[in-house]
């Protein structure tokens, strides 16, 4: 037999019997995505998280400081009662947005590297820390208060003779919701320099995606 003939059998195609070669799985090469051409947007439920729960903490300042400007009686009852309906929306939002978080959201890479990034991280974490603090004494607020909701029911008085601790605990979510305003207009404003002067792109990544990708 010659070589090429008992190369042709090894190969399985002689007679077109079935040899080593030919049973044996074929291998399959699957692209990988080139590490530069990481997505530029987040998903679009944590985009949706993150304006929704903006939206409603600049809401929650503007009416927790037109609630005394409300007439007594159950026109301050109603805004004071919207103003917990959207604390409690906050919560559900807040611990929807933890939740998704971690398993399902898109991680990006860092925008910013060194200590810009340590200082970036920390703003961030600082802002989770203080919207859960200042929803939980929104709570215990509505609490020690007493408040009626709408008209309908009024929350049980946690130590209704205590005036001291009513006053101190009404004012503490005003303050910490301040605190929340500064570090989100600071954290706007590095956005919008990444944006206007290092133009890299990052501000776009928290932005609804227009037209279909490329």
């Amino acid at each position: 037999m010659s070589l090429e003939k008992a190369l042709q059998c090894f190969d399985g195609t002689l007679h077109g019997r079935p040899t080593l070669t030919s049973l044996t799985p074929k291998t399959y090469h699957i692209g990988i995505q080139p590490a530069s051409r990481v997505p530029e947007h987040y998903d679009a439920a944590t985009i949706w998280f993150h304006w929704s729960i903006t939206v409603l903490v600049v809401s929650q300042w503007l009416i927790a400081n037109a609630i005394d400007w409300a007439p007594e009686g159950m026109a301050r009852i109603t805004v004071r009662s919207i103003h917990i309906t959207l604390g409690l929306y906050i919560a559900v939002l807040l611990a929807a947005r933890i939740f998704w978080r971690s398993p399902y959201g898109r991680a990006l890479p860092p925008a910013d590297r060194g200590a810009l990034r340590i200082a970036s991280k920390s703003v961030h974490y600082l802002l989770y820390l203080l919207l859960i603090t200042v929803v939980l004494l929104g709570i215990f607020n509505a609490w020690v208060r007493g408040d009626s909701y709408f008209g309908l029911f009024k929350v049980p008085a946690f130590d209704p003779g205590n005036k001291a601790l009513r006053e101190e605990i009404g004012n503490l979510p005003g303050t910490i919701a301040s605190v929340i305003l500064m570090l989100a207009a600071l954290h706007a404003s590095a956005g919008l320099a990444h944006h206007f002067l290092w133009r890299d792109g990052v501000l776009r990544r928290m932005l609804p995606r227009s037209g279909k990708p490329k």
